[in-house]
């Protein structure tokens, strides 16, 4: 039998897709929310797989450098050309910030910093709006 545990995250932030050929290519902004989803044995003596408040310290690290941003990649040239606002605090990314490489992008942070052995992250599910989300699977 596999047990887990998911916690749900939000926050907002700004975004562009550069080679996006549909209203996506224009700087707007989403509120995101993402559920993570982690598995292992329940600990005998806790009676947890994780506790919750340990892995908000591991996924909330990570929303604080992306709430309230505007993520585009690194080669848009529209934040070098200076067509958006010179005082705006652009979160560059080597690649184009859809759901889909965010989603990855918190899947390999979070996993990377649960303590090797048991845990698994089985799931990162990244909602850019109610109706459309991107999922990286463990399997």
């Amino acid at each position: 039998m596999k047990i887990s545990i998911a916690r749900e995250y939000a926050w907002e932030m700004g975004h562009a897709l550069w080679k996006h050929q549909g209203k996506c290519f224009n700087p707007h902004g989403h509120n995101y929310r993402m559920e993570v989803e982690i598995s292992g044995p329940v600990d005998e003596e806790s009676g947890m797989i994780m506790d919750f408040e340990r892995l908000d310290e591991i996924v909330d690290s990570e929303i604080r450098d992306h709430d309230h941003q505007f993520a585009m990649n690194e080669a848009d040239e529209r934040h070098h050309g200076g067509s958006l606002h010179p005082d705006f605090d652009i979160l560059e990314m080597p690649y184009e910030p859809t759901a889909e490489n965010l989603a990855l992008r918190f899947f390999n942070f979070i996993e990377g910093r649960l303590e090797p052995g048991s845990l698994i992250l089985e799931r990162v599910t990244l909602y850019e709006t109610d109706r459309a989300r991107a999922t990286v699977r463990r399997s």
